[in-house]
């Protein structure tokens, strides 16, 4: 169970937020690929977003997002208080201009590569590393 103060806290980050993402690292920073990922496509899309970078309390921030929207991967976006999803989801929305419609923001020229779609197309490249315990 959560730590209900942390709970809490997180609770009013997300409502306080009209787009939050919890991620590994930072915008500037990303310290997984599909944080990343995550990342290329708000920015794609121009919008302003607050990001919490979860490493430094990994395991009770997973707790409490798993209480709040039974969900314990990182990333996750929020959009005005309710969990949109992770990378894969929200790459996938963003594909078929869901996202943007959600986010009012505009849609990103089908040229516009997603880091995805960018990482296929550059075999030289390697692709995020997963580990998996």
């Amino acid at each position: 169970m959560a730590e209900p103060e942390l709970k809490t806290k997180v609770e009013e980050l997300i409502n306080d937020h009209e787009v939050l993402l919890f991620m590994k690292g930072t915008p500037e920073q990303p310290q997984c690929g599909f944080s990343m990922r995550v990342v290329h496509v708000l920015e794609s899309m121009g919008i302003e977003y607050a990001a919490l970078d979860v490493l430094p309390a990994l395991d009770p921030l997973r707790q409490a997002t798993g209480e709040i929207a039974d969900w314990r991967t990182f990333p996750q976006l929020y959009v005005k208080g309710e969990l949109v999803g992770g990378c894969d989801i929200v790459e996938e929305m963003a594909e078929s201009g869901e996202l943007a419609e959600m986010l009012g923001a505009r849609q990103p020229a089908a040229e516009e590569l997603t880091a995805k779609q960018e990482l296929q197309a550059d075999p030289q490249q390697s692709p995020p590393m997963q580990i998996e315990n």
